[in-house]
């Protein structure tokens, strides 16, 4: 989608000749007005340079203002006042107008959704045409209020344009009453998008050019997202219980959950075989990163030698493949979350088959197609052979701290020796369908059992995590682990560490469970080894800084200094 001209709206003076009707009487004008709300959607891994999406325990930074080593650090405030940022609420004299993220942007969302509910009258239309218009603005203030919730918790729900008479003492809402809102503008818009935009009479028109807008499978899967996270023990807290799962919003998870498996059980969604699946993260022939796997996500159509040099070589890329040397690794945490790919057990599982001399060897296959290792080519020239071990070229004072290389978003040629990057482009879904089987299997555990099903659903909680286990050739879950929901609870989390590593998941999900202050969330270690491979050891190479605070991010002051219906979070 092309959002230059719809930009234009926006930059429009009340002084200018263009007036309300003209921008909301028609579906095509007001649709220019509404796409701008796209282009606010933040790409956690290319938004801002050198910030990624992995803030939690499985990833390390080499710079101290890279993004992994403020959060490790618990420096939020440092962070939170940098442009390179994903988050942005700057107080240091820069206009906000000047910066962006998920709280400058979000905030201008909202009011955008709000300005198109109102003035949806004005618009002379088709009721599909309406519907559509309607669905997006629903959609779109819902969604913008969720990507600052999950972050800072309940804020105001604002669903009115605000004017300069009206009273701006909005109190804050908790979590769970502040989703409910979310919710409820989320069930909207379910009633009024489209499965697919090509089906409609509108997208029929612009067949080629509807990949990426918002459907209705987007609003239901943000809708159980949102519940699962109201029933997580974090946000149960937060609310006045204790620090427990909650039985009624895992059930509406679940339920939410089924209701996106049945669109892709119809053909709307599906997962891509695993040959194909880095498809879902970054492609090198022109198109866009897009799939039949992708429920929701920011459309990005950048390509080319930029986006290796600027974006992604700012954040994974080694320096001796066109680099900045402020490389995000991942830690032997992340990896030792690989099951055996034979037994389908645990590494330290006394059955596993696990070979200390052969740490990498008869792994989930997910490992090493997201993850490099030492020895591994980078690229098709001899010369992108990593080299990892102790005192190996790549590993120490060039930028990386630990033995493995991200390549989720890094097809091989995309570097400076191979120089094949001139169509190679990267995006992070926000929700793709493998997360729907997640969270409903987590939801469904924690109501009904590992065997159990949301009402009406043909799919136990066990069934759904073995389908994304299965597409990487991995074994269902052990039985060892189905047990009860407490042992189960244990694989569906790990699932998600490995399915969904450097996609954003891991440190929303440590905080919502409320372990990440646990020692084994904060201690990271590293694989070293010789360059014969002949002896292995670990060392612990960070400790991270997570404290009670650090559960929730803090608000701008000036904002928690206006009025005292907005306090600031614990701690900060």
């Amino acid at each position: 989608m092309s959002l230059q001209s719809c930009e234009d709206y926006l930059e429009k003076t009340p002084e200018s000749d263009i007036t309300e009707e003209e921008i909301f009487s028609t579906y095509e004008s007001f649709q220019g007005f509404v796409d701008v709300m796209y282009g606010l959607l933040v790409d956690f891994n290319s938004h801002a340079l050198t910030t990624g999406s992995e803030n939690g325990d499985h990833t390390i930074a080499f710079q101290g203002w890279a993004s992994a080593r403020k959060y490790a650090t618990g420096n939020y405030w440092e962070f939170l006042d940098r442009m390179h940022s994903n988050y942005w609420t700057t107080e240091d004299g820069v206009s906000l107008e000047s910066g962006s993220g998920i709280w400058i942007d979000g905030y201008k969302g909202i009011r955008i959704a709000n300005i198109a509910l109102k003035n949806l009258e004005m618009l002379n239309a088709t009721q599909e045409q309406i519907n559509l218009i309607k669905g997006q603005a629903h959609f779109f203030r819902a969604y913008f209020h969720w990507e600052i919730i999950v972050r800072w918790g309940g804020i105001p729900y604002v669903d009115f344009v605000i004017s300069a008479s009206d009273d701006m003492n909005l109190a804050r809402l908790n979590f769970q009453e502040t989703a409910e809102k979310v919710i409820a503008d989320m069930d909207i818009a379910a009633g009024l998008l489209p499965d697919d935009w090509d089906q409609t009479l509108v997208g029929g028109a612009r067949l080629g050019f509807n990949t990426g807008r918002a459907t209705k499978g987007a609003a239901l899967a943000t809708k159980a997202k949102a519940l699962l996270y109201c029933g997580s023990p974090l946000m149960v807290a937060d609310a006045g219980g204790g620090y427990v799962y909650d039985q009624n919003y895992m059930e509406r998870a679940a339920a939410a959950a089924w209701e996106v498996i049945k669109l892709a059980d119809a053909g709307v969604y599906k997962l891509l075989p695993f040959d194909q699946i880095q498809r879902n993260f970054a492609t090198m022939d022109g198109t866009i990163v897009w799939s039949d796997e992708w429920v929701w996500g920011k459309l990005r159509t950048s390509s080319g030698s930029g986006e290796q040099l600027n974006r992604h070589g700012r954040l994974y890329t080694p320096g001796r493949f066109g680099g900045n040397d402020i490389v995000e690794t991942a830690v032997q945490n992340l990896v030792d979350a690989f099951d055996m790919k034979d037994t389908g057990l645990p590494y330290d599982d006394p059955a596993s088959n696990y070979e200390e001399t052969e740490p990498w060897s008869n792994r989930d296959p997910r490992f090493r197609e997201f993850i490099l290792v030492d020895g591994d080519l980078a690229g098709f020239a001899p010369t992108t052979k990593l080299t990892l071990f102790e005192g190996g070229a790549d590993k120490g004072n060039v930028g990386i701290l630990s033995s493995y290389i991200v390549r989720k978003y890094w097809p091989r040629g995309a570097n400076s020796i191979d120089q094949l990057w001139g169509q190679y482009s990267y995006a992070t879904p926000h929700i793709r369908l493998a997360d729907v089987y997640l969270m409903y299997a987590e939801a469904v555990n924690e109501a009904f059992g590992p065997f159990g099903s949301a009402p009406g659903a043909t799919l136990t909680a066990a069934e759904a995590v073995n389908i994304v286990r299965a597409r990487s050739q991995m074994p269902p879950v052990h039985s060892k682990f189905t047990g009860n929901k407490d042992e189960f609870r244990k694989r569906i989390w790990n699932e998600r560490s490995v399915e969904l590593c450097f996609e954003g998941a891991r440190w929303n999900d440590t905080r919502r469970w409320y372990v990440a202050h646990l020692p084994e969330y904060k201690v990271q270690y590293d694989l070293v080894f010789d360059e014969g491979h002949t002896t292995f050891r670990r060392e612990v190479r960070f400790n991270r800084t997570f404290e009670q605070r650090h559960y929730w991010m803090p608000f701008p002051r000036s904002q928690t200094l206006m009025y005292p219906e907005w306090p600031q979070n614990p701690g900060w």
